[in-house]
């Protein structure tokens, strides 16, 4: 049977269903996801008990807690195929680059829906204020994404591995540490009712740019190695 054809949207739009419809019967990503951001999140309101946090604490905490939930739900991407042995028939139907792209869709979908749940709890947990809610959403966006396509990445690079999880995060983190200080950092200047520049915004909207580019570079050898 012929493959389907590079970037096909059927065929995008065929591996994100799939991963909707898995998902959807497991649970497992959504709830690993949003038990981790609500336990984190109540666990330290909690803790500090109604102190006031500095817009740096309450920025790198925000931006921990995403990162972390990404890590607990987003490096089983590959592993259903790996654990059911239908890794051989997604290669036979779907070219890398649907896969690629119809995964890292469903990365994004779930990394948005979560933050979605995430930025206005930490809002209520914390007594934040956001001044500037149109940059504080942009960055949240751009940062989301960056993390969508590394995770993506990195998982297709551990799915054989022993102890893939571990391994996922460890791989992840680097890669993404430029885009996590950087969403860090812009966070922290809106609770501090400042504006972000424009060069600071397209310097994450650069890496998730060079990161996409990166994937769609080196997808097809690591899918079909």
């Amino acid at each position: 049977m012929a493959r389907v054809p590079l970037l096909s949207s059927n065929a995008v739009w065929a591996v994100f269903t799939k991963e909707a419809v898995c998902e959807s019967r497991t649970k497992y990503a959504v709830g690993a996801l949003v038990m981790f951001a609500l336990t984190a999140l109540s666990s330290v309101s909690l803790a500090i008990a109604g102190v006031s946090l500095a817009p740096e604490l309450a920025a790198a905490l925000l931006w921990i807690v995403l990162f972390f939930c990404a890590m607990a739900g987003l490096a089983r991407v590959f592993v259903q195929e790996q654990e059911a042995g239908t890794l051989l028939g997604l290669r036979l139907y779907a070219t890398g680059q649907a896969v690629f792209w119809g995964k890292l869709l469903f990365n994004l979908v779930l990394l948005l829906g979560l933050t979605g749940i995430v930025a206005p709890l930490f809002t209520v947990f914390f007594g934040i204020e956001i001044w500037y809610w149109l940059p504080f959403v942009i960055v949240l966006l751009l940062g989301c994404v960056g993390m969508a396509a590394v995770a993506t990445l990195t998982a297709a690079m551990v799915m054989y591995a022993q102890g893939k999880h571990a391994i996922f995060t460890v791989l992840t983190f680097p890669v993404l540490l430029p885009q996590f200080l950087s969403a860090i950092n812009l966070t922290a200047k809106i609770l501090s009712e400042d504006m972000p520049e424009l060069s600071e915004l397209m310097f994450m909207a650069g890496y998730d740019a060079a990161v996409v580019a990166a994937g769609i570079l080196l997808f097809d050898y690591l899918w079909q190695e």
